[in-house]
């Protein structure tokens, strides 16, 4: 049987955008956390999250959040409940405090969770997301929007893409598209919209099992539409405040129908399933207000054995502004 494979990949880099306006769009918090820093900096409003090793904390004086050295941090104190997450893959539940390292070498992260309290290494904390009471609240995800003209040959694309996660303790669950036209006067037009959906079950020791859904449908590679279900077990190999390696094995179904003119015009496969993903800390960040960031993206669909005379590969670079939520 001949080895068949696709390959998708996607490199983003972002920063962010300052939105100005007539009057000040500073938000009110709810609560007032204490956050002290290592050189004695001390602020005062709502934790946020941590993620990719920087606190976010939202006060009644910046428009924003701020974003500060996880490393740097010194002390914490908040009664709000978060999700927490540790390198070893264990998540608690709970409220948390931070004291000086000197006070508690090794311990100086405590989770207070129904009475219990759980003393933690600060470093080994990768993720605290805030517990909300409603579901929309609890979303997380982004919204981008780009467009490009060029009137040397009247040449225009237009791109969008979003998406969205619901975490919990136990399990995630999340949806995202991908959408991008482009035409020129007297030219061909091309398109491509994708929508994929997963849901994640945590398990001990850094191991997962996810289900996956994928639907295709690119002009570039006369593709009508590629659905593709598949689920797989993975593992954490590296697993930090700083960045974290995975990889997952399993097995997928795809069925593709491609234009009526191309021989095979509908091709249905089992199939191995393969992945790695790594993500770093981010290179640039530069957040000044209101959530909004740049965009730039390259994307690649890739097809080892497509139909005759159907293109192998589909490929654009978009870049766009963008919105986090």
């Amino acid at each position: 049987m001949a080895l068949r494979w696709r390959v998708v990949y996607a490199f983003i880099s972002s920063g962010f955008l300052y939105v100005s306006s007539a009057g000040p769009c500073v938000a009110k918090v709810s609560r007032h956390d204490t956050v002290i820093m290592k050189n004695g900096d001390r602020l005062t409003g709502e934790v946020k999250r941590l993620e990719q090793g920087v606190l976010y904390i939202q006060t009644d004086y910046f428009s924003g959040s701020v974003g500060v050295d996880w490393l740097q941090v010194d002390k914490v104190e908040s009664k709000a409940t978060f999700q927490i997450v540790l390198s070893d893959g264990k998540r608690l539940t709970g409220s948390i405090s931070k004291v000086e390292a000197a006070a508690a070498p090794g311990k100086d992260l405590i989770v207070r969770a129904e009475g219990v309290e759980v003393p933690l290494p600060g470093p080994d904390v990768v993720e605290i997301q805030s517990q909300k009471q409603t579901f929309w609240r609890q979303l997380k995800g982004s919204i981008d929007l780009g467009y490009n003209y060029t009137s040397g040959n009247s040449q225009s694309s237009l791109s969008s893409s979003a998406s969205a996660e619901y975490p919990t303790a136990h399990w995630a669950a999340g949806a995202s598209y991908t959408a991008s036209f482009s035409g020129q006067s007297g030219g061909t037009t091309t398109n491509l919209f994708e929508v994929q959906a997963f849901g994640e079950r945590f398990l001990s020791s850094n191991s997962y099992l996810v289900g996956l859904s994928d639907f295709l449908h690119s002009s570039q590679q006369d593709l009508v539409l590629r659905t593709t279900l598949g689920a797989a077990y993975g593992r954490y190999l590296v697993r930090t405040n700083q960045n974290y390696l995975r990889w997952l094995a399993g097995a997928d179904y795809t069925r593709a129908s491609y234009q009526s003119g191309l021989a095979q015009p509908i091709q249905q496969n089992a199939e191995l399933l393969l992945g790695g993903e790594y993500q770093p800390n981010d290179i640039l960040t530069i957040k000044l207000s209101n959530n909004f960031h740049l965009n730039f993206s390259f994307w690649d669909n890739f097809d080892s054995r497509p139909p005759l005379n159907a293109q192998k590969n589909a490929q654009g670079i978009s870049t766009g502004l963008g919105w986090t939520f």
